[in-house]
Order: C-alpha cells, then sequence, then structure tokens
C-alpha cells in the first residue's frame, strides 16, 4: 500500500474533526465529483420519472429517485478514493470505473439493508477493500465500533439538511409569487391547485428533491469516506508506518549518497544502492481494491503470524471474561469537582438550558395551533365573516360615502391637480362595485390583491380586465408614484363600473 502518495494528513482525530476532513476533501475535489454525480444520476431521475408516467403513478419516480441513493453512492466514492491519492478521475473514467467496483453489497444496500444507517461507513469497506463476505463481516464488528453513534447522527444530519433546501426552495418560489397568484390557504392549495394538477406539482417536488439529494448526498458519502479513513489510521496505525517509511527514505538516499562517495574503494556500494532502486520501482496503485484491500502484502501476513504466536503465551495472550453488575448512570469516582470560577458559566448553562426548553415548549404549541387552524380548513369550517366596514380606512384620501357620480367626482379632482385623491376614489368605486356585484361585504381589511382575486371571480372577462386595471393603475400611484395619462385616465372612467349602464 503506496500510503507516500496520500494526499490527507493522517493522524487519529476525533470524530467531528473526521467530519470536517470530509467536507474540505468534497470541497476540493467538486469539480471532478459533481460532473460525474449529475452524468451517472440525471438518466437514472428522467428513466424513474418516466417509469412513473408510464404507469400513471406519479409519485413512482420520486419514490426511485430516493430508494437508488445506494447506487448513485458509488460515484462519489470512486472519485474520492482516488482523490486521496492524488488522481481525481474524470466523469467519463468515474462511469467506467463502476464494472470494477462490486455489484453485490450495493444490491443488498437496495434491498434488506436500504434503512441501514450506517451505510456512509459501510460503502467504503464494502467497495473498495474488495474482502469476502465472511472477512467483511469480520472486519465490520471491528470498524463499526465507537462509530456507530457518529455514523447514524451523520445520516439523519443530512436527511434533515436535504429537508430544508427541499422546503427553502418551496418557500422562495412562494416569496417570488405576486399575491394575487398564491392561494388563499394551504388547505386551498392541497384541495385544488395540487389536485387538479397533480402530475405537474409531483414532477416538481421530485425535482427539487433531486436537486436537494445531489448537495447533500455527495457530502454524506466524503464525511463518511473520512469516518473510514479515520478509523483504519486508528487502528492500522498508519501515521506510525507512514512515518517509519519516510525515516527509510531517507536512510536509504543516505546510503546510496554513501556509496557514491565510497564506489572507488568498496565494492558493496553497488549493493547499498540496490535497495533504492527496488524501491524506486514499486508498482503505481490502480484500483481501490489494491489500496485498501486486506491483508496487505507478504510482511503485514508474518506480522500478524509473529503476533498471533506472541499471544498464545500464557504470559501476554489468552482472553478473560469478567462480568459485574454497574450502575447505567453512575458517576465515576475520579470525577473532579466543578471549581468556584466556574460557577457562573454553570448558571449561565443552566439559564440558556432552560430558555430552548421554553422555546421549544412554544414551537410545539405554535405547531400544534397550525395543525387545528388546517384541520379546520380541510374539514371545510368557513372563517368568521369579516366585519364590514367603509373603505375608507383603507384608502383615506376619499370621503366617507361615495358621490352619486364617482367619475364626475373623480374627474374634478383629477383636473384640480389631486390626481392621488381621483385614483384613490376610482378604486374605491371599483371596489365596491365589485363587492356589490359577488354580493360580498367590503371589509376594511381587504387589500388589492384582495380585490383582484375577488374581480377574477366576475363572470364577464371584460370587466375582470377593466377592474384590474384600475387597481393596478391606483397601486403604480400609491406605492411607485407613477400615475396614467390624461387619455388613459379618460379611458378608465368611460364605461363599467363607474357607469353601471355602461359598456364594459
Amino acid at each position: 500500500m503506496e500510503l507516500e502518495r496520500i494526499s490527507v494528513a493522517l493522524r487519529p482525530r476525533e470524530s467531528r474533526e473526521a467530519l470536517d476532513l470530509g467536507a474540505a476533501l468534497l470541497r476540493a475535489n467538486a469539480g471532478a465529483v459533481w460532473p460525474a454525480w449529475f452524468a451517472f444520476t440525471a438518466p437514472a431521475f428522467l428513466l424513474c420519472n418516466a417509469l412513473g408516467l408510464l404507469l400513471r403513478l406519479p409519485w413512482l419516480g420520486l419514490l426511485l429517485t430516493w430508494w437508488l441513493k445506494p447506487l448513485f453512492d458509488r460515484v462519489p466514492l470512486y472519485v474520492l478514493s482516488r482523490a486521496v491519492f492524488d488522481h481525481a478521475p474524470r466523469w467519463r473514467e468515474t462511469l467506467r470505473g463502476q464494472r470494477g467496483l462490486p455489484w453485490r453489497p450495493t444490491l443488498a444496500s437496495l434491498g434488506w439493508l436500504r434503512l441501514d444507517s450506517h451505510r456512509a461507513l459501510r460503502l467504503p469497506l464494502e467497495l473498495l477493500e474488495g474482502a469476502p463476505r465472511k472477512q467483511r463481516a469480520a472486519r465490520w464488528k471491528v470498524l463499526r465500533r465507537k462509530l456507530v453513534g457518529e455514523a447514524s447522527l451523520l445520516t439523519w444530519g443530512c436527511l434533515q439538511f436535504e429537508l430544508v433546501l427541499f422546503l427553502s426552495a418551496w418557500m422562495l418560489a412562494l416569496w417570488l409569487l405576486p399575491n394575487e397568484w398564491r392561494p388563499a390557504s394551504l388547505a386551498d392549495f392541497l384541495r385544488h391547485d395540487v389536485h387538479a394538477a397533480g402530475t405537474a406539482w409531483t414532477f416538481a417536488a421530485a425535482a427539487v428533491a433531486y436537486l436537494a439529494m445531489s448537495v447533500i448526498e455527495p457530502l454524506y458519502v466524503a464525511c463518511g469516506f473520512a469516518l473510514y479513513l479515520n478509523r483504519r489510521t486508528q487502528l492500522e496505525g498508519w501515521d506510525i508506518d507512514l512515518a517509519f517509511r519516510r525515516l527509510r527514505a531517507r536512510l536509504l538516499g543516505a546510503g546510496k549518497l554513501l556509496g557514491l562517495l565510497l564506489c572507488l574503494g568498496l565494492p558493496l556500494a553497488g549493493h547499498a544502492a540496490t535497495p533504492a532502486a527496488a524501491a524506486s520501482s514499486a508498482p503505481v496503485v490502480s484500483t481501490p481494491q489494491e489500496v485498501f484491500r486486506q491483508p496487505l502484502d507478504e510482511g503485514d501476513r508474518r506480522f500478524a503470524a509473529a503476533a498471533a504466536q506472541v499471544y498464545r503465551d500464557p504470559r501476554f495472550g489468552g482472553e478473560h471474561h469478567v462480568r459485574r453488575w454497574e450502575l447505567k448512570y453512575s458517576r465515576p469516582p475520579a470525577q473532579e469537582k466543578v471549581s468556584a470560577d466556574f460557577a457562573p458559566l454553570g448558571m449561565l448553562s443552566g439559564l440558556l438550558n432552560a430558555l430552548l426548553w421554553l422555546a421549544l415548549g412554544a414551537v410545539v404549541v405554535a405547531l400544534a395551533w397550525f395543525a387545528w387552524r388546517w384541520s379546520s380548513g380541510l374539514r371545510g369550517e368557513a372563517p368568521s365573516p369579516p366585519s364590514a366596514a367603509n373603505l375608507a380606512a383603507t384608502v383615506d384620501e376619499t370621503p366617507e360615502t361615495l358621490p352619486p357620480d364617482v367619475a364626475g367626482a373623480a374627474r374634478a379632482l383629477w383636473q384640480a391637480q389631486r390626481r392621488r385623491e381621483a385614483l384613490a376614489l376610482l378604486y374605491r368605486g371599483c371596489a365596491e362595485r365589485i363587492a356589490l356585484q359577488l354580493q360580498l361585504p367590503v371589509a376594511a381589511d381587504a387589500t388589492e390583491a384582495d380585490w383582484l382575486r375577488h374581480a377574477a371571480a366576475l363572470d364577464d372577462p371584460a370587466r375582470t380586465r377593466r377592474a384590474a386595471a384600475i387597481v393596478r393603475t391606483w397601486q403604480y400611484a400609491a406605492y411607485a408614484g407613477r400615475y396614467p395619462d390624461q387619455a388613459a385616465f379618460e379611458q378608465l372612467l368611460d364605461g363599467w363600473p363607474m357607469q353601471a349602464g355602461g359598456m364594459a
């Protein structure tokens, strides 16, 4: 195994530090990971959704894309396993290299091991070492020790990150929509919009979920691979092995130099350079199995045999089984008491802990209230009717009561250079005419978006367009200071809704 070529600083790390190493490794090789990822996963995503559309089960594409994650994880692992040896393959080489990785563990991961929370740590062991099943099971028992919790937290943490990205994309799209295009409530959106275009919404959800998975899943694989490297460094002393190899290389270089100096007098100088020449002709590692496989070489097998012989000696080896009862939550006897200097920190920690519990309780209460309101909307309970009030509370530029001739009064205000008041009166008259047409109460808290939504419910499309033009003109004037010219203003006064009997 050529540890001299590795580009990662080999040393025992804490698990959290190993996760940071995985993120740094992914950032350094992002240009090789994501092109190969999309080249491998994008066709699979399209095929899954095409199958769902063919079977008239739109949700099947989303489910299959999520289920094929263990298959997709082979790609970033292949790239990173070579990138640590300063050889980041291109995406074509990565796709061709999938044939060299074993497929039986991947099939198991797609079957009975699909919900395994230790998949990120299991992947390098199964795909890179290439050991038989019994030896792989024995190595897994040793490798997973002390890393079960970290691997599970990594799985659930990345799953939450994917959920956050998925929901954030939908929230961003919702915030970018104009107010009049937004649904009145979540229950109304689920009951009408999603039901009317279920296939399109399901495909959009699958696309957003695939993009979120494409961001997080390579990070998940990279962090699991870093945990695997750190665990093998702890178990096999890779850092110590690398230090001895560097020491050997320096000694061989010194011996070669000494041989060159003494080549005229000592015939053994040629023999001193022989190990260095043999070391320079070391084979180049080409496959992950040659890098990570067990056992490594003949020297390791001799060392294992010598260690087994030592352990057979009664003075050193042997197994002893000791059973005793201990309290599960007992305090260690050697634990020192907290000094008085740290008492304020303890009080502050307790206060922050109490505040966090209060915040959690508030969030739970808010979620329960939202669920109750949502269930009320789904049951079809009508909301409490808004209090009918004069629209003058919303548009304060107009008098309390509308004049009999709204168009004439608005024209008079316009000619008196009171353009804002004229458009406010026009907007208020349009709103009351829409409310009268639809037999709705005039609410004091109704906004322009509400009246645009009400105008869309009119039976006459021409009246809907005229009402929308009046509301938009008022919005431009009230919020942007943009007023229409005289011809456009006269066009708004002509016909409905300013003249009840006029043409639309």
